[in-house]
């Protein structure tokens, strides 16, 4: 990223924000202040929504070259911001997604997995970047959109490429099924990206931490005991 470029960083706001979350971000207008052009936060209950109101009003009101969404229960750092300007190209690299981790569905104990997708062999579905080198900037075919920098040139692409009937302001996020497989707004968003030629990448070293809450019983107890008693 070209030193005069600037970011504006934004976030769907569910009515309860994480303080960890606030802190962070505090911490980061703070410290980097000179790169930061302005703030977006879009309330409401539906993420999908939230994102596509996001991207409305950086393109209609704003004027920086980059976009940075970054969800309310995570932590980002300075240094992760630093990580990921110096990986963003606007040409090369407009796209680059940060490094927070999920959890797997259906796993009784949480497994921590990376939020970093190549496509699998079907074509359709994505498998997780489970081996990932440390510290570098990888090639990937999606992310999830709760930690990634975006040149507005790629946004752009996407409207002037809208379905008619999908309409300008809705067309980046969207909950689907496709193939039988449900496809998220992140997916759905780097399934835009990638039909439009646009390559995605992420930094490794660009980590964040993610808020998780679970559901623990005794299940849970005896698993964890039964996998230490297996060392």
């Amino acid at each position: 990223m070209k030193s005069r470029d600037r970011v504006v960083i934004s976030w769907p706001d569910p009515w309860q924000v994480e303080g960890a979350f606030c802190t962070s971000m505090i911490e980061l207008v703070r410290s980097r202040g000179s790169r930061i052009d302005g703030v977006l936060r879009v309330e409401g209950g539906l993420l999908s929504r939230q994102r596509n109101e996001i991207v409305k009003h950086f393109l209609d009101e704003m004027t920086a070259e980059w976009l940075l969404m970054v969800d309310s229960d995570e932590q980002i750092t300075p240094q992760a911001f630093d990580k990921l300007l110096s990986a963003a190209h606007a040409d090369e690299r407009p796209v680059v997604a940060g490094l927070y981790f999920g959890t797997w569905p259906g796993n009784l104990l949480p497994q921590p997995v990376p939020h970093l997708y190549r496509r699998a062999d079907d074509g359709v579905s994505v498998v997780p970047v489970m081996d990932y080198p440390r510290d570098q900037i990888i090639a990937i075919d999606a992310a999830g959109t709760g930690c990634i920098l975006v040149h507005r040139r790629v946004l752009e692409a996407i409207r002037e490429q809208a379905d008619p009937h999908e309409g300008r302001d809705w067309c980046w996020f969207r909950d689907l099924p496709v193939n039988g497989l449900w496809l998220g707004e992140d997916l759905y968003f780097c399934r835009r990206v990638r039909a439009l030629g646009f390559p995605i990448v992420a930094h490794t070293g660009a980590i964040l931490q993610h808020r998780r809450r679970y559901w623990l019983d005794e299940r849970q107890h005896e698993a964890l005991r039964t996998a230490e008693t297996r060392r």
